[in-house]
């Protein structure tokens, strides 16, 4: 594992960046793992930029959302909704190439083994961009025994409420990667920022493995590198 430091969460987008572009010039066709959330806007607003004056990098790489909400693909909610806004077109990341688990499927269990499947046609992950929650979850591989492959799973009323999902609409699910999905990457690019994730930053540092801190599960992958702020870090 590489811990790299930096100040702030803007630079921790920069260097993020910097990384997965130089990759995708390496690599054009390589097959990436994206994610959503918070963490990651800035990372997709630096693309934009980058874009926006003409890096071309991503046009060809392969992409696979790490989750999706079991909600419409047109509620605003939803991780489809959030890669249109900020990720798929502005970044130079073609949506025809990007895949993500789709919600509405007839039966979520077939949708889970056909995004499995989808994934070991391209040749299995090349580098999976990951945030990481302050209890350590990893995409939706929320604390308790792991899971390997592409699963739904129930999310806590606190995840809910973090998403805006009222009470009614509940108990909310999410199709999300396996660790064993994720961990079989070949690269592994963690995003870690905020006072809140200094803990399961600890954690993961720790490289003890833990259902209670899923990334943990990920520490002792081979190519693993976290960028971190200074607060995430856990400086003073």
């Amino acid at each position: 594992m590489r811990l790299v430091r930096f100040d702030d969460a803007a630079a921790v987008a920069r260097a993020a960046a910097e990384r997965l572009l130089a990759f995708a010039r390496e690599r054009p066709e390589a097959v990436v793992a994206f994610p959503t959330g918070r963490t990651p806007l800035p990372l997709y607003a630096e693309l934009a930029r980058r874009h926006a004056a003409g890096d071309t990098s991503l046009a060809r790489i392969r992409g696979f959302n790490l989750d999706e909400l079991v909600l419409p693909p047109s509620d605003e909610r939803s991780f489809r909704s959030f890669m249109e806004r900020h990720a798929w077109g502005h970044t130079g990341l073609d949506r025809t190439r990007c895949d993500i688990p789709d919600p509405v499927a007839s039966d979520l269990g077939t949708e889970c083994r056909r995004y499995e499947e989808a994934i070991a046609a391209a040749g299995g992950l090349d580098l999976a961009l990951l945030g990481i929650g302050a209890d350590g979850h990893v995409a939706y591989n929320l604390p308790g025994p792991p899971v390997d492959a592409t699963h739904v799973v129930e999310l806590p009323a606190s995840l809910a409420d973090e998403l805006g999902v009222p009470p009614a609409a509940r108990p909310l699910r999410a199709l999300t990667m396996g660790l064993g999905t994720i961990g079989r990457a070949r690269r592994l690019l963690v995003l870690a920022t905020g006072a809140h994730k200094a803990e399961a930053v600890r954690r993961l540092r720790a490289a003890l493995a833990d259902p209670a801190w899923p990334a943990t599960y990920l520490a002792e992958h081979a190519e693993l590198e976290v960028l971190v702020d200074a607060a995430a870090a856990g400086d003073p």
